[in-house]
């Protein structure tokens, strides 16, 4: 009985390639929450840490969400894979392998960009209060 199928089989699955897409959006996406903590880190080790406003936590929500729907996908996209769903050996696996590799590094460069430049809204103290 032979329980693996090995990467010839894999390699011509577009549905691992998806899978695989899948994994580099998660990981990129968690780059923006990663650097966000990191950069919230040193501040407050300056004394200079700012409260969080309203529009950066709602990114960060936007953006667990987003890991959240990635990662329930892949095991869905695993099983559909290792039934053969999608099989093709006239694609050349080079091309999806490409394509995932695209969305990673296109993912992560955004996702430490706009964590670089976001530019969190002021937090309105409340009057009313005093």
């Amino acid at each position: 009985v032979e329980y693996e199928k090995g990467f010839d089989f894999y390699s011509h699955e577009p549905l691992f390639w998806l899978k695989m897409a899948f994994v580099g959006v998660f990981g990129a996406a968690s780059l923006f929450n990663t650097t966000i903590i990191i950069q919230r880190a040193i501040a407050k080790r300056n004394g200079k840490l700012d409260p969080m406003g309203e529009k950066l936590a709602s990114r960060m929500i936007q953006i667990c969400n987003a890991e959240l729907v990635a990662i329930t996908t892949i095991p869905l996209t695993a099983t559909f894979m290792a039934r053969g769903v999608g099989y093709s050996q006239d694609f050349p696996w080079q091309a999806e392998a490409a394509l995932a590799a695209l969305v990673f590094a296109g993912l992560s460069f955004k996702y430490v960009k706009e964590a670089l430049t976001f530019e969190d809204s002021p937090i309105a103290l409340d009057s009313s209060s005093e």
